[in-house]
């Protein structure tokens, strides 16, 4: 009885441990494929945008993975129509679920096409400033000046004031001196353009702005507009900047005043 019931089921068994190794190696070649198709896209595509390459293919390795989900699926027997609408039906509730999740993907995508920075700019998202990592399908990574790992939404990003700091090569550095009020104003704005004439990191096709924009209340200010690359780094042409003009007012007896009360008492 056993040996008949075994034989009359042995076509049935047959075609499900066929079927099995058909899934098997649909699985095992799409999930290949997937991962082949992820590198080469990165490989080829990093050479002109490496954002943009790692983007397309975390998205093209999600839909080569679902589609091989569903072809096994179907060779094991179970109706790919009923897949789709399972499927479709579990998408709306999943969408419900995970709709900051779906905007943020959302974000990524008008990120990539719009472009406003690519990899290795820097740039200031509200209160968060660093350079561009990567743009994943969920996410923005920036690394900040202080060498920490800021992980931002992209929907956040495509809601928020983008400033680009590395669209230009040069930045424009402002700064304030403070000199007495009995100091020689021409004096004081020679010395400070010839102290900027013969710093080679500044752009010197820009012409620097020396000028009193303001009376202190107890010193006169200068306002100093200068242009640098930004391969120079603008803190440290600054910094120069900064140093160099105070030995060159001290060289010349100019006073830079610090804030002084003045108190009378009377007897």
């Amino acid at each position: 009885m056993n040996k008949e019931f075994f034989i009359s089921y042995l076509p049935m068994l047959q075609t499900l441990g066929i079927n099995a190794l058909k899934a098997i190696a649909i699985m095992l070649i799409g999930w290949y494929f997937a991962r082949f198709m992820r590198t080469k896209l990165i490989k080829i595509l990093a050479k002109k945008d490496e954002i943009l390459a790692n983007f397309l293919a975390q998205l093209g390795f999600i839909i080569c993975i679902i589609i091989t989900i569903i072809t096994t699926l179907g060779t094991l027997g179970v109706q790919t129509t009923s897949i789709l609408t399972v499927v479709g039906t579990a998408g709306v509730a999943i969408a419900l679920a995970l709709k900051d999740s779906l905007s943020s993907i959302a974000g990524g995508i008008i990120l990539i096409v719009l472009r406003p920075f690519k990899k290795g700019d820097v740039v200031e998202l509200g209160s968060i400033a660093g350079k561009v990592e990567a743009v994943n399908l969920f996410n923005t990574s920036i690394r900040m000046a202080d060498d920490r790992l800021a992980i931002l939404p992209n929907r956040n990003i495509v809601s928020a004031n983008i400033i680009n700091s590395t669209d230009s090569e040069r930045r424009r550095i402002e700064w304030v001196c403070g000199v007495g009020y009995n100091s020689d104003i021409e004096k004081v704005r020679n010395i400070i353009k010839e102290v900027i004439a013969n710093m080679d990191k500044i752009d010197q096709d820009f012409p620097p702005f020396v000028g009193i924009t303001d009376l202190g209340a107890s010193s006169l200010n200068f306002t100093i507009r200068i242009w640098a690359k930004i391969e120079n780094g603008v803190f440290n042409v600054r910094s120069e900047l900064i140093e160099k003009v105070k030995v060159a007012l001290d060289k010349e007896g100019i006073e830079i005043p610090f804030n002084k009360l003045d108190v009378t008492i009377k007897q």
